[in-house]
């Protein structure tokens, strides 16, 4: 099969179909309390778009769809595989994308700030929490389970326990 063929019919699955989200999870051990995790999915009745998919861009694992066995999930979450695989590979074919480029942009700003380590400075993170809200926003389907409020009161009430300790001030 002609390959031009074949990327284009990849960029519009994806454009169609392909979910770009960053979950925000409570995590007490972090300086901020908060980690960003990044997750790039397709849903599908059948298995073979996704194995072609995910072998042409180089990444990813499929699954059966939790809660519901009869579909099967591509999933790269792999913060290496996400910035050196998923967004070059997108970024060649960003003209394709329609549907999901405002979304993209913004998977890629947080994908590649979190995986050259930016998210370790407090206005970063706060910048990334802002972006991932953004993200979800222009989903239909996503539901975030705190306000934004929340957690910019417990990235605050990190920097404040920080500011309390020994040999921090």
């Amino acid at each position: 099969m002609n390959k031009d063929l074949v990327l284009g019919y990849v960029v519009g699955f994806i454009d169609a179909e392909a979910s770009f989200s960053v979950s925000i999870k409570i995590q007490r051990d972090l300086a901020y309390g908060v980690r960003l995790d990044p997750v790039f999915s397709i849903t599908q009745a059948k298995r073979e778009p996704l194995e072609l998919i995910s072998k042409i861009i180089g990444a990813g694992r499929i699954i059966r769809k939790p809660g519901q066995k009869h579909l099967y999930l591509l999933v790269i979450d792999n913060m290496n595989e996400l910035a050196e695989k998923l967004i070059p590979f997108l970024d060649n074919y960003l003209k394709l994308l329609n549907a999901k480029k405002e979304q993209y942009l913004i998977f890629r700003d947080i994908v590649l700030s979190l995986h050259e380590g930016q998210h370790r400075s407090l206005d970063k993170i706060k910048e990334l929490v802002l972006k991932a809200y953004r993200l979800s926003s222009l989903s239909s389907k996503a539901r975030r389970k705190r306000s934004i409020e929340e957690i910019f009161t417990i990235i605050n009430s990190y920097i404040a326990r920080r500011r309390d300790l020994p040999g921090e001030r």
